[in-house]
């Protein structure tokens, strides 16, 4: 069991049973859930391990190649206006959910495009739960001005088109604000950048000085401690390493 220790959020009643394990999240309500830090500190592990717990329809938009979305994963080989119907023949309900990875091509002539129609893709029919998971947050979106209009959709409105969101990226500092402030968890992984450690600070309504120095202290446990802002009881717990994952056996285990 992984153990936590309880950091007093705005009031002494904030406060968190250390023995809580790794986060179960409620895949029936729609969130938003970033993770920030440098390559290699664990952020995109942390959301690997919240994808591969979806239970319903998931899209990994794979940027870089090495996502990893787990095994039994199919290539989404064509962008289409809703999400693809499940394989014909196939009559057992726990089968029928879908995870499916799309590799852009950051080289094409319509790169930004056929990110944002991933995104799209994840929210329609709108009733149905579906998970999208955007690693490398800032290609989706280099700034407030150019985030583009599925993904300005899914920033406002994914709770009412049945989504929830991971995205991940070494600074929260050159993406859309609401990425941060829609967040319904925020993990703060080794962020050397202050500036980028006060931007978050200051999205989540926690006091920057000690923001710092909460961030100084988990930092210094070492490598992959990292923090988890819980938007939601307004908590933030200082985290160990999180245990190893089951990865697909032709790739390393990243972080």
């Amino acid at each position: 069991m992984v153990t936590r220790t309880p950091i007093l959020a705005d009031t002494p009643a904030d406060e968190l049973d250390a023995g809580m394990p790794f986060p179960e999240f409620d895949a029936t309500k729609p969130m938003i859930v970033s993770a920030w830090g440098r390559k290699g500190s664990g952020k995109s592990y942390f959301n690997r391990r919240l994808y591969r717990g979806w239970p319903f329809d998931k899209l990994a938009v794979d940027v870089n190649g090495d996502a990893d979305p787990g095994a039994g994963a199919e290539p989404l080989r064509e962008l289409g206006r809703r999400w693809p119907d499940a394989p014909a023949g196939v009559a057992d309900h726990r089968t029928r959910y879908q995870n499916l990875v799309y590799r852009a091509d950051p080289g094409s002539a319509t790169y930004d495009e056929d990110l944002d129609r991933a995104v799209g893709m994840a929210m329609f029919p709108q009733d149905r739960r579906t998970l999208i998971w955007c690693g490398e947050v800032a290609e989706f979106m280099p700034s407030a001005q150019k985030t583009r209009p599925h993904m300005r959709r899914l920033l406002q409105q994914n709770r009412h088109y049945s989504t929830t969101a991971l995205f991940d990226g070494p600074r929260p500092a050159h993406v859309n604000p609401l990425v941060l402030h829609q967040s319904d968890y925020v993990a703060v992984f080794h962020l050397p950048n202050p500036d980028d450690r006060e931007r978050i600070a200051k999205s989540i309504g926690y006091p920057a000085d000690r923001f710092h120095a909460e961030c100084h202290e988990t930092f210094r446990r070492g490598e992959h401690w990292y923090l988890l802002w819980d938007a939601r009881e307004h908590k933030l717990l200082r985290c160990p390493p999180l245990p190893p994952l089951n990865v697909n056996p032709s790739k390393r285990e990243n972080r």
